[in-house]
């Protein structure tokens, strides 16, 4: 019995995945990813020694309230998000940010690699204005 939580995703483009988990390291996402580094093919444990190979493994400083560690694992054409039972709100928290994060960066990259030239803005409300020209 496995102690890893399991959520699937709709997350298909590990290029795109691995430079958005990079930039939200960067960022320390609100403190939730402060002192992370990122894995690339690495086990996940879950608290009864347990594992499981992800192709990425976000590794978080460990602290009394947690800091339990998020993997995505490819299961088919998507990943699927991994993480330790006891981490809920930061991994709802996590996951609120990274799948429009995700989202807004593979259709960019989508668009680039159809040739087009892209221009982003993000708007104060949050929303996201994706502007692309293709020229003939």
């Amino acid at each position: 019995m496995s102690h890893l939580t399991h959520i699937k995703t709709t997350i298909e483009n590990p290029i795109v995945l691995e430079k958005i988990l990079t930039e939200m390291i960067a960022s320390e996402l609100d403190g939730i990813l402060a002192g992370a580094h990122l894995d690339r093919n690495a086990q996940i444990h879950d608290p009864f020694g347990n594992s499981k190979l992800a192709e990425f493994v976000v590794r978080r400083k460990q602290n009394y309230q947690g800091g339990y560690d998020f993997g995505f694992k490819l299961i088919g054409d998507e990943f699927e998000f991994l993480t330790r039972d006891g981490s809920k709100r930061d991994a709802q928290k996590f996951m609120k940010a990274l799948l429009p994060w995700y989202a807004r960066e593979n259709a960019i990259a989508a668009l680039i690699s159809q040739g087009f030239e892209i221009e982003s803005q993000i708007e104060e409300d949050g929303t996201v204005k994706i502007i692309a020209g293709k020229w003939a």
